[in-house]
């Protein structure tokens, strides 16, 4: 068995010779406690030190736990009473420390005795850590070299995974994580913490994609609706949808704009049997221009009053002649202006 690294002998944390009486052992430890208390010494780290100091003190008050140690520190087999190395230097925690005495990496018990590993940079800066929250969650965090945690891998507080990132300023900007449905969601915030794009799931597992102002109203979306048809839909700031791309719920493509009093305006769409129009609408939703097809396939071009009767037509009749008509307000009267046998 390899000789114990020297950054953990205890004769050096108290400060003693290998050969130290208990007597020795003893007033040193106790001289050195009271130099490293908390409440007398503001250090940082007098915690840390306090209580390794204490761990050492463990170790060599003990004649069994000491003899172990000092077989294992001269690179003797261990105790023959079948206690282990582990067993001899066993705390609360362990430091790895550099030539100038920095520590560099730090494996302890945080005061709930939860298991904790940090690792810190040359300046003296945590920028690694490993640890479990208050509700037993686990935690990875990642800082820069000012301290700031800029990236965190966890769970929250009932145990869903969580990833996120923060910028300079611990403003969180990008995350993926579970909802409490079990939906998988990505986000991405802007400079103030706000989220501003989201891809990811309904509570019933459509996928959708959406973007978000600093009000946090929706602006642009992507979605499956609850027939399956695909969406795109493009919100004002009031939330009102003002164009809709996708398809209707026999799957046929639409195209459609509104008004802000939501009223549709401006339509492309296909018709159940496969002919195309164009329809603009007013500001109470009535059809006043109609341009497509019929049908039977045959082009048409009517617009209509603000009571939806139809006031001027051009359309193709069976025979394929082509005619213009101005129909009354009573439907019933017919002036034809022009038509292909008159003037072809």
């Amino acid at each position: 068995m390899m000789p114990m690294p020297e950054s953990f002998d205890v004769y050096k944390i108290l400060q003693v010779d290998p050969e130290a009486s208990p007597e020795v052992i003893e007033a040193a430890y106790r001289t050195l406690a009271e130099i490293n208390h908390p409440d007398r010494n503001p250090a940082a780290d007098a915690g840390e030190r306090l209580a390794e100091i204490y761990r050492a003190y463990e170790v060599l008050s003990d004649p069994q736990r000491r003899a172990a140690y000092d077989r294992h520190r001269t690179g003797g087999s261990g105790a023959s009473d079948g206690t282990s190395v582990p067993d001899v230097i066993s705390a609360k925690s362990f430091r790895l420390v550099n030539d100038d005495g920095q520590t560099r990496a730090a494996l302890s018990l945080d005061q709930d005795g939860d298991p904790m590993l940090v690792m810190n940079d040359r300046s003296g800066n945590r920028r690694f850590a490993l640890f479990q929250g208050e509700s037993g969650q686990q935690q990875l965090a990642i800082n820069d070299q000012n301290g700031h945690a800029r990236f965190w891998v966890g769970e929250s507080g009932d145990g869903r995974p969580m990833l996120f990132t923060t910028d300079s300023d611990g403003k969180r900007r990008f995350g993926i994580y579970q909802a409490e449905g079990g939906q998988q969601w990505l986000a991405i915030n802007d400079q103030n913490g706000d989220a501003r794009f989201w891809v990811g799931e309904t509570d019933d597992g459509r996928p959708m994609l959406y973007t978000t102002d600093s009000n946090g109203h929706i602006r642009f979306a992507i979605y499956q609706d609850e027939d399956g048809q695909q969406q795109l839909v493009v919100n004002d700031q009031n939330g009102i949808v003002r164009l809709l791309l996708g398809a209707s719920a026999n799957g046929s493509p639409i195209l459609y704009t509104t008004d802000s009093n939501g009223k549709r305006r401006f339509e492309l769409s296909q018709r159940d049997n496969g002919e195309q129009a164009l329809i603009i609408g007013d500001q109470n939703s009535v059809f006043r221009l109609f341009l497509g097809q019929a049908y039977d396939g045959a082009p048409t071009l009517f617009t209509a009053d603000s009571n939806g009767k139809t006031r001027f037509a051009i359309h193709q009749a069976e025979d394929g002649s082509q005619a213009l008509m101005l129909i009354d307000n009573d439907d019933d009267a017919v002036t034809v202006i022009s038509e292909e046998s008159q003037i072809g």
